[in-house]
């Protein structure tokens, strides 16, 4: 389970994972590995990655496919320090309740029990999203623990 604040404006969720630091950095930063745990809900959602690369002004497009519909999002990654930190905005596509950008920080520290994250998800310009991203992100993790503890 993770530790979640929030305000108005952010979300900062910390979540230690049972693996070492460059194999939870890899699920963040190779496409293959995003796709199998990144998702924005349960069910019968398919993740595919368009464009992903994990550099400064590097490309980050995800699309997520259900039924017949899809939705998205497109974004550039900031800044990316192997196995430390990864920052990028992107901006939700073809999901008209979501018209906002996002900055997404994520932060990968070595701890005993494996290697602890901390992600911070801030709406540009603020919104009422708290709940829906904050959901959304314990699903991921929960996904992400089974991915990591696989590698």
């Amino acid at each position: 389970m993770s530790d979640l604040e929030t305000s108005e404006t952010s979300l900062t969720i910390h979540r230690t994972f049972d693996a070492p630091r460059e194999g939870v950095f890899r699920a963040f930063t190779e496409r293959e590995e995003l796709e199998e745990w990144f998702a924005p809900s349960p069910g019968d959602v398919t993740t595919e990655v368009e464009a992903f690369t994990p550099e400064p002004d590097g490309e980050r497009s995800i699309r997520f496919h259900t039924d017949d519909e899809w939705f998205g999002s497109d974004g550039v990654f900031e800044d990316v320090v192997e196995n430390e930190r990864i920052v990028y905005t992107d901006q939700w596509i073809n999901f008209p309740e979501a018209d906002v950008d996002s900055r997404v920080t994520v932060e990968f520290t070595d701890v005993e029990a494996g290697t602890a994250v901390v992600l911070t998800h801030e709406q540009l310009p603020e919104g009422d999203f708290v709940g829906g991203a904050g959901m959304g992100w314990e699903i991921s993790f929960d996904n992400l623990a089974d991915v990591v503890e696989e590698a």
